[in-house]
């Protein structure tokens, strides 16, 4: 297990061949419970679909170093939406889960555990972009002086994971992996925020949480047992995925278009010049720069251009995901990779790509 973490650079290109490799591994592994068939993630959208527009556009964020914080921060969703943009942060997928089958969010931001959640459960909502591939910016942190040196010695301890979240689905595989059955633990439910302050009172022995409040925990005595990235390796690929709701895509098609013309800018500037989009998240987060670029610098982006297939090899990833989230019951069943291949639709990406400058 890791007990250190890296500095790495913005890894963007060849993003799609990561997908498709952590895809091979996992059919040579045997992971797969259905034949993957790389076809769907492209679908017919309406040609046209209503030209006007809603009073506003309702995105749905979370507190990560992506290119959607960048665009953000520096106005160019706004700039590309001919109606006013509110945003609203979430602390977890779940949440957003909850108010786009609320109708209360046009465009959002879940992990991927989330979002094959948000399939299994029938959330009215197609996959539209992969934000960001979650390397080292999730980690299970623990203290420092404590004698918990690998994943099987946490039995006994209370630890913390927003439930649903990538990190929850990522805490119940190191467990898995480890032969450690979770009701040898107190596995607690919390958002960030709150893991954050338990850990300044003492109140968890472990936490498995991403930046910034991985940061934030470990110059709080904290050391890294685990990173998402290694988990992933090992053939459990987990990421951040933008979901529009379903109603406000098929209506306002080209909206969906223009919040996707924005992400595509952010990741060329994240891929092309990485310190001005650290400096913008940086200014969103309020860090100092070197910090910015280091939290950003451990996702891995996915270019444009790559997007159409990286979100067709994605329904291969959440088939697997779905069966062990089934297995675990933190979803009813697991849905078929049809289904998955129904949520997903790279058209918009697709019209975004065609109408960038």
């Amino acid at each position: 297990m890791k007990t250190d973490r890296k500095n790495g650079s913005p890894r963007g290109l060849g993003a799609t061949g990561m997908i498709a490799l952590l895809v091979t591994g996992m059919l040579l592994a045997g992971i797969w419970l259905v034949p993957p068939v790389f076809s769907g993630g492209r679908r017919e959208s309406p040609a046209n679909g209503d030209r006007t527009a809603p009073d506003k556009v309702v995105i749905g964020f979370q507190a990560i170093p992506n290119g959607e914080i960048v665009a953000k921060n520096l106005g160019w969703v706004e700039e590309v939406m001919p109606v006013p943009v509110q945003w609203i942060q979430f602390n977890s997928g779940s949440e957003l889960n909850a108010a786009v089958a609320a109708g209360s969010v046009d465009i959002g931001l879940g992990g991927s555990s989330t979002t094959v959640a948000a399939v299994a459960q029938g959330v009215p909502a197609e996959i539209v972009w992969i934000q960001n591939i979650i390397g080292d910016n999730e980690a299970l942190v623990v203290r420092r002086d404590s004698p918990i040196r690998q994943v099987s010695d946490l039995a006994g301890r209370r630890v913390a994971a927003p439930f649903g979240a990538t990190t929850h689905y990522h805490l119940m595989v190191a467990l898995e992996l480890a032969g450690l059955d979770p009701s040898e633990l107190t596995i607690m439910d919390m958002t960030p925020q709150d893991m954050r302050a338990a850990w300044q009172r003492g109140d968890i022995d472990a936490g498995f949480v991403w930046e910034p409040t991985l940061a934030a925990m470990l110059e709080m005595d904290g050391r890294v047992l685990v990173t998402s990235g290694e988990i992933a390796a090992q053939g459990y690929l987990t990421g951040d995925i933008t979901i529009a709701r379903r109603g406000f895509a098929e209506r306002y098609p080209h909206l969906v278009e223009q919040y996707l013309r924005a992400q595509i800018r952010a990741v060329e500037l994240i891929l092309s010049d990485p310190d001005e989009a650290a400096s913008a998240i940086a200014r969103e987060f309020s860090l100092d720069q070197a910090e910015a670029r280091r939290q950003m610098d451990s996702l891995v982006f996915v270019p444009g251009h790559e997007q159409p297939q990286a979100l067709a090899d994605l329904a291969d990833v959440f088939v697997a995901t779905g069966e062990f989230l089934a297995a675990q019951r933190s979803i009813r069943s697991a849905p078929d990779r049809s289904v998955f291949a129904d949520a997903i639709n790279s058209t918009y990406v697709e019209g975004a790509l065609a109408t960038a400058p």
